[in-house]
């Protein structure tokens, strides 16, 4: 069995974001939309040992919003999070292992190389605290803990996850930071029973509507929703197939919007914090 829960649903800057004035920022101080923190997701096969799919700057709420991932009774300092699989290097997806440091062993990190070579100074900063272990994300299936095996699917400028049951066989892929529509990314989408899939952007030029001069989606890395995500998750066989990592600009998050209607017509599920999922 595997237990996946989102720990945070928004992109960077999470929502409301501090600077930003944007109508589902002023829903979200309002009340009408829940504020959602920055993306995480946390998995388990055994309920014991927990592995973070990137680390958020909002990891201390997350996990006093999460018992599972609170410490266990028999010591004063324990965690149950066993591991961090790292997409890339954004600071939205790695300032929370700064967080993870006091503790008796070294935070244990698995990402690409281009991904550990980016985060030379965030090692340095680890390193009085006890430091950090890197183990290089293969993309072949490999064990993380009792009956839990993942692989690496390569993209540009970052890596999804794949997790399979060990027992079962059944499979979940997370992929919050996706720039590219690989064949190995497709077969994933195809033979996954659970799929959490890039929702940044409904269009590539979202954030030029809230700021001159932004950058486009595709630019930042992430394929839009309306041109691309939405017609290749309307036709997987997943059981369950739900948008991660949603930017504060995004109209999806809008009750009654045109677009959250699409994406429910077409089967997606919009995230929010602390949805669970079992496999």
């Amino acid at each position: 069995m595997i237990r996946i829960r989102i720990l945070g649903s928004a992109a960077g800057g999470g929502l409301p974001q501090w600077n930003c004035l944007c109508a589902n920022c002023a829903a979200a101080r309002n009340g009408e939309i829940a504020p959602q923190t920055q993306s995480s997701v946390a998995v388990s096969a055994d309920n014991q040992h927990w592995f973070l799919v990137n680390a958020s700057p909002d990891l201390p709420r997350q996990i006093e919003s999460t018992p599972a991932l609170q410490p266990h009774p028999g010591s004063l300092r324990n965690s149950p999070i066993a591991g961090v699989l790292l997409t890339n290097a954004d600071l939205d997806h790695t300032l929370g292992l700064l967080l993870l440091r006091q503790q008796q062993t070294p935070v244990l990190v698995y990402a690409s190389d281009a991904t550990r070579s980016a985060l030379d100074w965030l090692e340095l900063l680890l390193h009085p605290f006890g430091g950090s272990t890197w183990r290089t994300a293969s993309g072949d299936f490999n064990s993380l803990s009792n009956g839990l095996a993942f692989r690496a699917i390569e993209l540009h400028k970052s890596n999804a996850f794949q997790l399979r049951d060990e027992v079962s066989g059944q499979a979940a892929l997370i992929a919050p930071v996706v720039g590219e529509l690989t064949a190995e990314l497709r077969d994933a989408v195809d033979t996954s029973d659970v799929i959490l899939f890039d929702g940044t952007f409904w269009n590539d030029d979202e954030l030029r509507a809230v700021r001159r001069g932004a950058r486009s989606a595709r630019e930042m890395n992430h394929l839009p929703i309306s041109d691309s995500s939405l017609a290749l998750l309307r036709h997987s066989p997943a059981r369950r197939k739900i948008y991660v990592h949603i930017n504060n600009t995004n109209p999806i998050l809008m009750p009654g919007s045109r677009e959250r209607a699409l994406v429910q017509q077409a089967g997606i599920e919009i995230a929010c914090d602390g949805l669970e999922i079992i496999l």
